[in-house]
């Protein structure tokens, strides 16, 4: 009977551990509203998260950026705030730096701000958008931003599906437009490529720089947004569908964290190896180790 007994407590422990995730080292939840997407500032190494505070398709002004110390602590709630006179930030989405830039998806403009002060420095309007989503910086300072092509209020398709890259003089140049991305979402930047995570069928795609996709793998769960490479080449893709963080190395698919509900955009911190994963409905921050 003991041994019975112990057999169903090994197995009890054994499928807790294939369910269950690894548990945030911090988990930030003060001044958070709808943050959208999390970027780690290395050189003043702050966490950054977008906050919509609204509407994703918003013209009023209220979006905002936090900058939190790495653990926890609020470094400023409101660093960048769209409601004070002379800055201008609707809904803000996925964030790059520059050099001493600031970059961040807006709608249908891509804001610049200076990355010490919070200063704004302009925008880039990327004519023929409706839902610019993430940004992705490339060495050569290039800018790749995603519109994934959804319209208010219930976030109907525009069938404005793109992917833009942005010059380090700010010109704007479609890499592709067309409704077989499956409304792009998560981009991470290579050398003359980015890889592209999508809404609707749930892929990473390669685009190359002539607007060629190639699909590296089918995740097992749809609703795709956020996309990181780790220090140890693996990459990190959040699912709403899935309600979890998928890891792809190798070509083979496992699950990273379960149990988020609709996370983000995600940021990593390479120097402590740590996941950052916003919750766009809980209006709070998991980092995990």
């Amino acid at each position: 009977m003991k041994s019975l007994i112990s057999f169903f407590v090994l197995m009890a422990i054994f499928l807790t551990s294939c369910t269950s995730g690894p548990s945030p080292v911090v988990t930030v939840s003060q001044g958070l509203s709808t943050p959208e997407s999390a970027l780690h500032d290395e050189l003043a190494d702050l966490y950054l998260v977008t906050n919509i505070n609204g509407t994703p398709f918003g013209d009023d002004g209220v979006g905002y950026v936090a900058r939190f110390y790495p653990d926890g602590r609020p470094e400023n709630l409101k660093w960048i705030d769209g409601a004070k006179s002379g800055v201008e930030l609707n809904a803000p989405k996925g964030m790059a730096i520059v050099g001493d830039t600031l970059y961040v998806a807006d709608v249908t403009a891509v804001r610049k701000f200076d990355r010490t002060t919070g200063a704004p420095k302009g925008a880039i309007v990327v004519h023929g958008s409706t839902f610019l989503n993430d940004l992705s910086a490339a060495a050569d300072g290039t800018i790749y931003v995603s519109d994934t092509g959804l319209l208010a209020p219930d976030f109907k398709a525009s069938k404005t599906d793109a992917v833009y890259a942005i010059s380090p003089n700010g010109a704007v140049q479609t890499v592709k437009k067309s409704t077989d991305l499956a409304q792009p979402n998560g981009l991470l930047a290579g050398d003359g490529d980015v890889l592209m995570v999508n809404w609707i069928d749930g892929t990473l795609n390669r685009l190359g720089s002539g607007g060629s996709v190639t699909k590296l793998s089918s995740l097992p769960a749809a609703q795709l947004d956020g996309l990181v490479k780790t220090k140890d080449g693996v990459y990190l893709i959040s699912s709403w569908a899935g309600s979890c963080v998928y890891s792809l190395k190798d070509g083979v698919v496992t699950l990273a964290i379960p149990n988020l509900p609709e996370p983000a955009d995600l940021g990593y911190d390479a120097k402590r190896e740590r996941l950052l994963v916003p919750y766009f409905k809980l209006n709070k921050l998991d980092v995990f180790p």
